[in-house]
């Protein structure tokens, strides 16, 4: 063979190896990274950014294939004053995958999804867990999520530090953090009631009776912290009530397992965070239980976080003629004590319904389309407190009865698997522009009766409703102390509420017009959930502006950071915009769910039927 020869296969052979090879590469935390995503061409990057004292902010780093035996590390953050941010306020999970097999709605995206976050060391009790190392197939995709919180008390500026990839992908990815030099409430300033049903965890861990009350509770008091350090209140803390119809009871076990999120004394990460709503548990159509809920709160100093949920949806769980003798039974218990139903204004006034201190309304009911009954914003018809929830009817309900699908097309706030991660973000944007004082959300461990949840999670044509946590059992996750395992979507909702905080902030300050347009900016109308990572993180940056120039403080790390948290060279447009890779929109393979916003760092008990509005 001649020497050219020899060259010119040596070349050939090189050139091969390297297309084999695996890429190392950064993406935004609001992007579900798929396993067919592909790290388009471009220039190294570094992950690059910003957040407020006692916010959370997250990124991903993703090994495209093929690779095995792939571990992370992160050991923390540094400043140049000798700061820094480690231990458990630095977490990495491993996202995994979960099969969809129909599309949810009209936008989903059937198919194989993030969702998932298996984590290294378990911030709940500090266990290491089987997150790595992890193998990726040829061509396919793996993400890692990088959370870090930024604690109370840290000083404000900049803090660096290296994140090492190892195994069959080895890389060092440059990690630069931006402190703002103010900081965020633990306890949400937006109210949050979701539900988590009595025997929920203990379904997904193997004893569905909770047969077991002592460790069943403990368990589900890991399930109110997971919750908790995302910024959602578990509206029901414990297993069954303390109070049976008569009034009679103790509080003890109460006290004891639901006390300390109640307190702010639990081990939360958000240090001193408090549940934000606790609803009555047991029967609350009972004046005898009303009055004894309301004067053990009041007792405790915990009566601002108390409601009484008088019916759910009428007339699916009740009549309408049943609503006012509910709410007289409530007001002798308790003439303060809130009193809440899930309908409209309208609603109520055509069944003569009156004494509703919480009217809680569909997202599709508080502004529809042009050319529906409830066209243009409804947030008039209510008074100065409504809260708001969002159900099947953002992508279609099937299967809970004649009358109840919806059809009023696309664009709704989602937490559904197979949805643009911006979507699952935007319920909190979007509180904050109409006004609204809490979210409620009906269930966050449906799937835990219908099976294996990290199999399937289809529930009333919607993959994830009504489940926000997977059932980290030790056989599945490892480690030797069982507990939940978040969601992607979690993580979204906690990013949401943290955005929120900055806009009521800003409002705080005076600025409360320039918060709304703001934020009107990244999500216009209910129905216009769609955004992108680029955009979030600019109105981010110019609410920091705002907060630090409204204190008086220096404003130029904000500006520093303006524009989109950094995963390459340049700027990343929004989708649709005019340098846009993606149109805007959709959740398919060749969508802006695979390629747009990633930027490759090369070398390197019975639960209630879906909740949904007549």
């Amino acid at each position: 063979m001649k020497l050219s020869q020899i060259a010119a296969a040596a070349v050939a052979f090189l050139a091969g190896s390297a297309s084999e090879a695996a890429q190392v590469w950064t993406a935004p935390a609001a992007v579900k990274v798929r396993p067919q995503a592909q790290p388009p061409q471009g220039s190294s990057a570094t992950a690059v950014i910003a957040a407020a004292k006692n916010e959370f902010e997250s990124f991903q780093v993703v090994v495209t294939g093929p690779a095995t035996g792939v571990s992370m590390s992160l050991e923390g953050l540094g400043d140049a004053n000798g700061h820094s941010i480690s231990g458990r306020d630095v977490t990495l999970y491993r996202e995994a995958l979960i099969n969809v097999p129909q599309q949810t709605g009209g936008d989903g995206a059937a198919g194989i999804w993030p969702d998932a976050l298996v984590p290294d060391v378990d911030p709940i009790v500090g266990e290491k867990r089987n997150a790595f190392p992890f193998d990726v197939p040829a061509g396919e995709s793996r993400a890692v999520l990088v959370d870090i919180h930024v604690p109370a008390s840290a000083a404000a500026g900049v803090y660096k530090g290296m994140l090492n990839v190892t195994g069959g992908a080895a890389a060092q990815v440059p990690v630069t953090l931006t402190v703002w030099d103010f900081a965020v409430p633990s306890t949400s300033s937006l109210r949050s009631a979701f539900g988590m049903t009595w025997n929920g965890p203990c379904m997904g861990h193997g004893d569905g009776g909770c047969s077991n009350y002592d460790a069943e509770q403990k368990l589900r008091a890991r399930y109110m912290q997971a919750a908790l350090d995302n910024h959602i209140s578990i509206s029901l803390p414990v297993v069954s009530s303390p109070i049976k119809q008569d009034g009679s009871g103790g509080w003890g076990d109460f006290d004891t397992y639901a006390g300390p999120f109640l307190d702010g004394t639990a081990n939360m990460r958000l240090s001193g965070a408090k549940l934000t709503a606790v609803q009555i548990e047991g029967d609350g159509t009972k004046t005898t239980v009303v009055k004894a809920w309301s004067d053990h709160f009041n007792a405790k100093g915990w009566t601002k976080s108390l409601f009484n949920y008088i019916c759910d949806e009428p007339p699916m769980t009740c009549q309408w003629g049943d609503i006012n003798t509910r709410i007289a039974a409530s007001r002798a218990g308790d003439v303060d004590m809130p009193t809440q139903v899930t309908t409209t204004s309208a609603e109520t006034a055509q069944h003569g319904i009156s004494g509703i201190d919480l009217y809680v309304p569909v997202v599709n009911f508080m502004e529809d389309r042009p050319g529906t009954a409830n066209a243009g914003s409804q947030r008039s018809k209510y008074g100065a407190t409504v809260w708001w929830y969002q159900s099947c009817m953002s992508f279609g309900c099937s299967g809970v009865g004649p009358g109840y699908d919806y059809t009023g097309g696309s664009g709704w706030p989602t937490y559904a698997i197979d949805s643009d991660a911006t979507r699952n973000r935007a319920m909190e944007w979007m509180s904050f522009s109409y006004d609204i004082s809490g979210e409620l959300y009906y269930e966050t461990t449906q799937a835990y009766f219908s099976g294996d949840p990290w199999v399937s999670q289809n529930n009333f044509g919607g993959a994830g409703d009504g489940t926000l946590f997977y059932p980290g059992t030790t056989a599945r996750i490892g480690g030797q102390t069982e507990i939940p395992v978040e969601s992607f979507r979690m993580k979204m909702i906690r990013d949401g509420m943290e955005d929120y905080e900055l806009l009521a902030m800003a409002r705080q300050l005076g600025l409360g017009d320039q918060a709304k347009q703001i934020a009107r900016g990244v999500y216009p109308k209910t129905y216009q959930s769609t955004s992108s990572p680029a955009a979030l993180d600019s109105a981010r940056s110019q609410l920091a502006q705002l907060i630090l120039r409204a204190m008086g403080k220096d404003s130029t790390a904000a500006q520093q950071t303006t524009g989109e948290t950094t995963f390459g060279s340049g700027a990343v447009p929004p989708i649709g915009s005019a340098g846009g890779a993606f149109p805007t929109g959709g959740c398919s393979s060749s969508g802006p769910q695979s390629a747009w916003l990633l930027v490759p760092l090369f070398g390197l008990a019975l639960l209630r039927r879906r909740r949904t509005a007549a």
